[in-house]
């Protein structure tokens, strides 16, 4: 099971071939100016005199062979489709049927295509020329594979437009391949729910916290989370897995959703600290659906703590405590509180790191206490607060204590209160963070 064929292949060829978009694809979402962009190009290169006959190539477009007859669209379904659309208006289609369809993609992509292309309809000879060139002369690279791991392989290295894709698409891609066998049905819930959350919310829930606890923990430095490190998000696979370890960690995985029938004394356990149990960040978990399972609990459970974490500290937060996740950002910032930024997202991911290993219980509100003194301490050390300054605390370097090293090595929450309590304000003419000073000040932290 290999590629099969890698070819220069004409859009006009390529559209009049079975292609699928399988389940597991994401919807269309272009916006109107990436497609105004495409058509632009294409019309640029049509009226280019000095290449004539010189072809010109969009991009590359990933096939996996189904059948003999049946490609499945693994890469560059959005520029195929946007294509059909303007070929379609070439001709003349009447779009309305869709374009009454309130914020559909393809309705808004569609009528900002027709706006430019309906005064060229005067020219008919020119709406045929532009035809012949986008079918004969635009062409696709075009790779086929009959092995879908392949196809998806390839897709991990490709971009187009000179963006390459972010590190959470490259664990979308692997994860869906380790979902190889499951129903098309489930495969569709699983991609309709991850895209669901704005590509901003999941470039920070890797980037901003599971990637930084994961390095802060061990004593080392995160200063950017790239393709080079989602190894450490690729989970365990269920397929060979012979190592103790491996079968250990699927065994619990496996074992953790019975605790919601049974709990010790009768109590009900908590749903929170259900999923904690279960999406233990220290732990790895097993690839496929049960990665897509913990991106939404750790969405949920960010959103819920970040509205928890500044009770009686508002004015702190680099964020607005009281948003909600429910169709909109869930990180949204405050520009006007800017210089906190760093400082916060230092304290929430030292509490999602609490939280994920001891609960929300009694400890909870004195840790919360003792994390906030410790996070926000350097904003009140230096007038400038840069990520380095954030880094180097978070890994516990130049004998800074770390409180994520202190609590991995803990096996109780009490453990929180061993970090310093200590601080020197900046010093200079006017009131540095007086207020943040006063609560620090009230904490303990001076």
């Amino acid at each position: 099971m290999t590629i099969q064929h890698v070819a220069p292949t004409p859009v006009g060829k390529l559209l009049g071939s079975d292609l699928r978009v399988p389940p597991y694809q994401r919807p269309y979402r272009w916006e109107p100016v990436t497609a105004l962009q495409l058509l632009n190009d294409i019309t640029d290169a049509w009226r280019d005199k000095s290449r004539e006959g010189v072809p010109y190539v969009i991009g590359a477009v990933i096939l996996h062979r189904e059948t003999d007859e049946v490609l499945n669209i693994v890469d560059g379904q959005q520029r195929l489709l946007t294509l059909t659309m303007i070929l379609k208006l070439l001709d003349g289609v009447d779009g309305s049927p869709f374009t009454r369809i309130p914020g559909n993609p393809v309705a808004l992509v569609w009528n900002a295509l027709s706006q430019r292309i309906d005064p060229w309809r005067k020219n008919q000879d020119g709406l045929a020329d532009l035809k012949t060139f986008i079918n004969d002369r635009c062409q696709f690279v075009q790779v086929v594979t009959d092995d879908p791991d392949e196809a998806f392989r390839v897709f991990d290295s490709q971009n187009y437009r000179g963006k390459p894709l972010a590190p959470h698409d490259l664990l979308k891609a692997h994860h869906l391949r380790e979902m190889r066998g499951e129903s098309d049905a489930m495969m569709a819930a699983v991609v309709e729910s991850w895209e669901a959350v704005l590509d901003k919310d999941l470039d920070r829930l890797f980037s901003t916290f599971l990637y930084r606890i994961a390095r802060w923990t061990r004593g080392e430095s995160a200063l950017e989370f790239t393709a080079q490190d989602i190894g450490m998000f690729k989970g365990i696979s269920r397929s060979g897995a012979v190592a103790p370890s491996v079968r250990y960690h699927l065994a619990a995985q496996a074992a953790i959703p019975m605790l919601s029938a049974w709990a010790p004394g009768a109590r009900e356990i908590d749903v929170r600290d259900l999923g904690r149990t279960r999406f233990q960040i220290d732990a790895p978990i097993p690839a496929g659906q049960g990665f897509f399972e913990m991106v939404a609990f750790m969405l949920n459970e960010l959103a819920a703590l970040r509205r928890e974490a500044f009770e009686g500290w508002e004015d702190f937060a680099s964020y607005r405590p009281d948003a909600r996740r429910e169709g909109g950002e869930i990180f949204a910032e405050m520009p006007s509180r800017n210089r906190y930024r760093y400082v916060s997202e230092l304290y929430i991911a030292a509490l999602l790191y609490f939280t994920n290993k001891f609960g929300t219980g009694e400890e909870f509100d004195a840790a919360r206490r003792r994390l906030f003194a410790w996070a926000f301490t350097p904003r009140v050390e230096h007038l400038r607060v840069q990520y380095r300054t954030i880094d180097k605390r978070g890994q516990g370097a130049e004998d800074t204590a770390s409180a994520f090293v202190v609590l991995r090595n803990s096996s109780s929450g009490l453990a929180v209160h061993e970090l310093p309590s200590s601080s020197k304000q900046y010093n200079n003419k006017t009131d540095h963070e007086a207020d943040l000073s006063a609560v620090l000040k009230d904490l303990g932290a001076r």
